[in-house]
């Protein structure tokens, strides 16, 4: 499953840094998270891997219908095996990204589940799937450039106190460390996502250091995209 969900970042994930010193979030989406469904175990082998090019066809075929516009796995130590990867939808309809999330076979067959919930972005993440699709078009045009080249790890970062967390990390945001932020709504309103530009936990941890105790409750996961989201 790790290897279907590596890929999930090679075709959709790029964008921008962010740059605004007071980080605006006035571009809805909708976010999904993506864990290990409740039917995982009832598959394995061949149908298992018939789910898996189900799955990526769909993600291709939203992508082209300009529906999908980032989507990406969980990197190396994850602290929550559970969780496998996220989405983020053009749509600002919670009823529409979940339609869409059903149409994936695996989530579908209950191979993967989704949690989805309404994200203001500070970013017009609508960028990202033109640069997403530019990018196919170059790969398809010239076969030698690889799937995985120009990948790189992040830190995704989800803070209970989206307010409080805004303040701890005007720092970061001044930096330019900070890729992309939203706040949640619905079920998670209050709470707020923040890509951050580094390689892995050990890094997010030493950058989050001196802030910490301002910071309040978070999670920390790694996350594995496009490194044209440096950019």
């Amino acid at each position: 499953m790790r290897r279907f969900l590596t890929v999930l970042a090679l075709t959709l994930s790029v964008g921008c840094a962010s740059t605004s010193s007071n980080a605006p979030r006035a571009h809805e989406h909708t976010f999904a998270f993506l864990r290990i469904g409740p039917k995982r175990a009832e598959f394995t082998g061949e149908p298992l891997q018939e789910l898996m090019r189900g799955h990526m066809a769909n993600i291709g075929r939203l992508a082209e219908e300009g529906k999908l516009c980032v989507a990406g796995p969980m990197g190396q130590g994850n602290p929550d095996p559970n969780l496998r990867g996220i989405f983020v939808f053009v749509t600002d309809d919670v009823s529409e990204a979940q339609a869409l999330c059903q149409s994936d076979p695996s989530i579908a067959a209950g191979v993967l589940a989704a949690e989805v919930a309404p994200l203001r972005t500070d970013k017009d993440l609508l960028d990202v799937l033109r640069r997403g699709m530019e990018f196919e078009a170059r790969r398809k045009a010239d076969p030698s450039i690889p799937m995985i080249e120009g990948m790189s790890t992040y830190a995704l970062l989800v803070a209970e106190d989206g307010a409080r967390a805004s303040k701890a990390l005007a720092p970061l945001r001044e930096a330019k460390q900070i890729v992309f932020e939203g706040e949640f709504g619905g079920a998670r309103e209050g709470q707020a996502l923040y890509l951050l530009d580094v390689r892995d936990l050990a890094g997010a941890d030493m950058l989050l250091t001196p802030m910490r105790g301002a910071l309040g409750n978070h999670q920390l996961y790694p996350w594995f995209g496009s490194a044209e989201l440096r950019k």
